[in-house]
C-alpha cells in the first residue's frame, strides 16, 4: 500500500514539474538588433523595450564586454512604438524554436540579428542570418520589419 503512496506522490510531482509547450514566455525586457564581429566603427546595434521605455546599448562592439549594456537615459518615446510593433507581432516560429540559430549569423561577416526576451531567471535569444535567402517562411515579413525598425532608430 505504502509503494502505490510513493509511486503516486512521484507522478504528481512529475506533471506538477511540466508546463505547456505553446506558454509565452515570461518576459520582463524584448530585445532586437544586429551586430558585426568584423567592421569599423559602431559594430552594434542593440535595442531594448522594458517598462514601457527603449535603451539603446553603449557599446560599439560586442568585444567590449560580455554582457551586452545600455545607455541608462532612453530614447523619446516617440520611437517606442516601433519596438511595441516588433514585440506584439514576434513569430510563433521563433518562439517553438527557442535557442535557434538561423541561417550562419556573421560566418562571412555580413553580420546578425539579435533577438531576445530577457527575464529575472535568464533569457530567451535567437541568432539570425541577414541574409534574408536564409529565412524560414515564417519569418521573412518579420525579419525584413525588423531591418526596418533598426535602420528607423537613432544610435546615438
Amino acid at each position: 500500500m505504502n509503494r502505490i503512496y510513493v509511486y503516486g506522490l512521484m507522478i504528481l510531482l512529475l506533471f506538477s514539474g511540466c508546463k505547456q509547450e505553446d506558454e509565452e514566455p515570461q518576459k520582463d525586457a524584448f530585445i532586437f538588433g544586429w551586430w558585426s564581429a568584423i567592421c569599423t566603427g559602431n559594430c552594434i546595434k542593440i535595442y531594448k523595450l522594458e517598462n514601457g521605455k527603449l535603451y539603446v546599448d553603449n557599446l560599439n562592439s560586442f568585444r567590449e564586454a560580455a554582457l551586452i549594456t545600455y545607455r541608462s537615459q532612453p530614447l523619446d518615446a516617440q520611437w517606442v512604438p516601433i519596438a511595441e510593433n516588433l514585440e506584439a507581432n514576434f513569430p510563433q516560429y521563433l518562439l517553438d524554436n527557442q535557442f535557434a540559430v538561423v541561417g550562419c549569423p556573421d560566418c562571412y561577416d555580413q553580420g546578425a540579428i539579435y533577438l531576445a526576451f530577457e527575464n529575472a531567471s535568464g533569457a530567451l535569444y535567437w541568432q539570425i542570418d541577414t541574409d534574408p535567402a536564409t529565412w524560414p517562411e515564417g519569418i521573412k515579413s518579420y525579419m525584413e520589419s525588423v531591418l526596418q525598425a533598426i535602420d528607423q532608430l537613432p544610435q546615438d
